[in-house]
C-alpha cells in the first residue's frame, strides 16, 4: 500500500466512553481489524505540534504502507476522529477508562476497531561497527501482502571496504549488484539502483539477525533476516525444457538495417523436415530476453518447446539492448521494438528451409500490440496470436490496471472506483499535453492537483511528481499513453487468436477481449478466435487470484491448456 492507496475494506458507528483528557490520545496506538479470517494490523501515530494542532498517519505493516498521511483529525475530549480521503477510510471512536480507543473503522463496510497503545518491546540492538560482524549470509522473507519474497544479501570483505551481492529466489534473480552499503554502529544500509531498493536494518546484539525494512517503488515492507550458510535457494520450475531436444536449436543474428542494429535470437524447428508454420515471437514491456524470463520462468522458451516439438518453427529474439542484442532499449518506443520484428521477417524470407507465406507473430502484453502494428504494414504475415493483448486505449488500461490490482489485495471498490476515474483523468491529461513546449508546466499542474486530492503533503507531493516526470520523459512511455490499439486492430485481416486470462490483473480480459473483438469487425476480419482461459492470470499460470505477488511463487511457467488452444488453432490452418 503506497500513501496514496490501499487494500483494507471495512466500516462506521459510535461508541460510548468515560471521558478523558485529549492529551492522552497523543502517540503510537495498535489495532486489528479482522473478517474472514484474515487479520490485519494497524497503527496509528498522533501528534501534537507546538500551535495546538493534530497530526496523525496510519501504518499497516502487511500492506507495506507506512505513514499514510491523515486528511483530517479531530480529537475532542476522550472522542477520536480521523479521515483519510484518497482510500475512503473514516474511523471514529472514544477513549475508555481502561485505557482503549474503541470505535468503527468505515471503509465501504463497517467493523469494530480497538487500539491500544503500542507495547515497545524492548529489544536488545548490537552497536558494534566491526565489518567482520556483518559479513556473511543473510536469509528472510519481504513481507508482501500475500505472497511473502524470499531476499538473501552475501555480504564479503573487499578491497575498498564491504561489496555485497544480492538474491531474489522467487524470481529467479541472482547475483544483482549492490551498490551501496554501509555497517555502522549496528546499522546496515544497502541499495541496488537499478532495481530502486533500499534496506534499512539493525544488527541484533545476539548477531545471528537482522531487524529492518525494504523499501521499493513507494512500497515499504518488514524484512527481518537471519544468518545462513549461504548455499543458493532454487524455485521450482518444471516445465523447464530439458535437453535432449526432439528438435534443433540454431543461434542466429537478425540485422535491422533501417536502425543500424543486430539482434540475437533462438531458432527452433523439426528436425528433419520444413515446418507446418513458423511464429516469431513478442516481448511485452520492460528489457526482455529471448525467453521473457520473469521470476525464473522462461515462458517464450516453453512455448518455443511446445510448438516446435508439434512441428512448428519459433524464432524468438533477446529485445535490442538486451542479452547478445545491440541497441539501445531506454531510447527505443513500440514502434521502434516492431521494426525489429520486421526485420526478423526479413530474415526468415532468406531462409531455404522456412515456409515463406507461412510466417506468423505471438505477441505477449506489449506485444501483442506490436504484433497487429506489424501485421498491417506487411503483406507477408500469416498470422497473430495475441496473449493477453490491449484492445482499449492505453490510458484505459493503465487506470483500469491499478484499480484490479489494489482491488485485488482488499481494497473498498467504491473508494477504488474513484480513484479509477481520478487516474483515469489523469492520464488523458498527460497523454493530451505530451511533446507539447509547455509539457512539463502542464503535467506539473495536473500532477499537483491530483496529488493535493489525494491528500499528500508538500514533500510527497515534490517527490511523488518528480518520479512520474521523469517517467512521462521517456520516449517509450510517452508513446506508450497515447497508444491506441483500434487503429491497427481495426486494419487486422490475417487470421488472429486472441487469448486472455480472465483472472489477469494487468490486461482485464473482459475490456480489452471486447475490444479487440470490436476492431476485428471494423476489419471485417472473416477468420478470428477470441478466448477467455478460466483461473489464468497474465502469464497465463493457473491460479485463484491472479495476484501478481503470486507470479514467482507459482511453479507453472505456461498453462498446458493455453499451449494445446494455440496449436490446435494452427494445426487447424497449416
Amino acid at each position: 500500500m503506497n500513501k496514496k492507496s490501499t487494500y483494507i475494506s471495512y466500516l462506521l458507528m459510535l461508541c460510548v466512553s468515560a471521558s478523558i483528557s485529549a492529551q492522552d490520545l497523543q502517540g503510537d496506538w495498535e489495532g486489528v481489524l479482522g473478517e474472514g479470517g484474515a487479520d490485519l494490523p494497524l497503527i496509528i501515530h498522533i501528534t501534537k505540534s507546538p500551535d495546538g494542532k493534530h497530526t496523525g498517519t496510519l501504518d499497516s505493516p502487511k500492506q507495506g504502507g507506512y505513514g499514510v498521511p491523515m486528511s483530517t483529525l479531530e480529537i475532542e475530549g476522550n472522542r477520536l476522529i480521523f479521515e483519510i480521503k484518497d482510500i475512503g477510510v473514516y474511523y471514529e471512536g472514544l477513549l475508555n477508562q481502561e485505557g482503549l480507543i474503541e470505535g468503527k473503522f468505515v471503509q465501504g463496510t463497517a467493523m469494530d476497531l480497538t487500539f491500544s497503545r503500542q507495547q515497545k518491546i524492548a529489544v536488545d540492538y548490537s552497536e558494534s561497527s566491526d565489518q567482520n560482524d556483518i559479513i556473511g549470509s543473510w536469509s528472510g522473507p519481504i513481507e508482501l501482502p500475500g505472497a511473502p519474497l524470499q531476499f538473501v544479501i552475501h555480504i564479503k570483505q573487499g578491497d575498498g571496504g564491504l561489496e555485497a551481492e544480492a538474491d531474489s529466489p522467487d524470481q529467479g534473480s541472482f547475483g544483482m549488484k549492490i551498490d551501496e552499503i554501509t555497517f555502522k554502529t549496528g546499522e546496515l544500509k544497502i541499495k541496488i539502483n537499478v532495481a530502486g531498493v533500499v534496506y534499512n536494518g539493525r544488527l541484533l546484539a545476539d548477531q545471528q539477525s537482522i531487524q529492518g525494512f525494504f523499501e521499493q517503488g513507494g512500497g515499504k515492507f518488514i524484512l527481518n533476516m537471519k544468518k545462513t550458510n549461504g548455499e543458493k535457494i532454487q524455485s521450482k520450475r518444471p516445465q523447464m525444457p530439458q535437453p535432449p531436444f526432439e528438435y534443433d536449436n540454431e543461434e542466429v543474428v537478425v540485422n535491422n538495417a533501417h536502425a543500424g542494429i543486430e539482434l540475437a535470437g533462438t531458432l527452433t524447428f523439426p528436425k528433419g523436415k520444413i515446418a507446418k508454420a513458423v511464429a516469431i515471437m513478442i516481448t511485452g514491456s520492460g528489457p526482455q530476453d529471448r525467453d521473457e524470463t520473469i521470476f525464473n520462468h522462461k515462458p517464450f522458451w516453453v512455448i518455443a518447446d511446445h510448438l516446435s516439438n508439434n512441428g512448428y518453427a519459433v524464432l524468438r529474439m533477446d529485445d535490442r539492448g538486451v542479452g547478445k542484442s545491440k541497441g539501445d532499449f531506454s531510447a527505443a518506443t513500440s514502434a521502434d521494438f516492431a521494426t525489429d520484428i520486421s526485420a526478423a521477417i526479413d530474415y526468415l524470407q532468406t531462409r531455404k528451409d522456412i515456409p515463406h507465406d507461412k510466417i506468423g507473430l505471438i505477441g505477449h502484453s506489449e506485444g501483442g500490440m506490436i504484433a497487429p502494428m506489424v501485421a498491417t504494414d506487411r503483406d507477408d504475415v500469416a498470422f497473430a496470436i495475441l496473449l493477453a493483448g490491449p484492445g482499449i486505449p492505453i490510458v484505459d488500461l493503465l487506470a483500469e490496471q491499478s484499480y484490479l490490482i489494489e482491488s485485488s489485495q482488499g481494497g473498498d471498490k467504491a473508494a477504488l472506483e474513484k480513484k479509477r476515474m481520478r487516474n483515469l483523468e489523469l492520464n488523458q491529461q498527460i497523454a493530451g499535453v505530451l511533446g507539447a513546449k509547455d509539457f512539463k508546466e502542464k503535467a506539473s499542474e495536473y500532477l499537483t492537483s491530483y496529488f493535493i486530492e489525494a491528500g499528500l503533503d508538500e514533500e510527497q507531493i515534490h517527490v511523488q511528481k518528480d518520479n512520474l516526470l521523469k517517467q512521462y520523459d521517456s520516449p517509450w512511455f510517452a508513446y506508450f499513453l497515447k497508444f491506441e490499439p483500434a487503429k491497427y486492430l481495426s486494419r487486422l485481416t490475417v487470421p488472429v487468436l486472441a487469448l486472455n486470462g480472465a483472472l489477469d490483473l494487468q490486461v482485464a480480459a473482459d475490456s480489452n477481449l471486447k475490444g479487440i473483438q470490436e476492431a476485428l469487425q471494423l476489419a471485417q476480419n472473416s477468420d478470428y478466435t477470441i478466448k477467455k482461459l478460466d483461473k489464468m492470470n497474465h502469464l497465463f499460470q493457473t491460479t485463484e487470484t491472479g495476484k501478481v505477488s503470486e507470479y514467482g511463487v507459482l511453479e507453472e511457467t505456461f498453462s498446458i491448456q493455453a499451449l494445446n488452444i494455440m496449436t490446435e488453432w494452427l494445426d487447424q490452418r497449416f
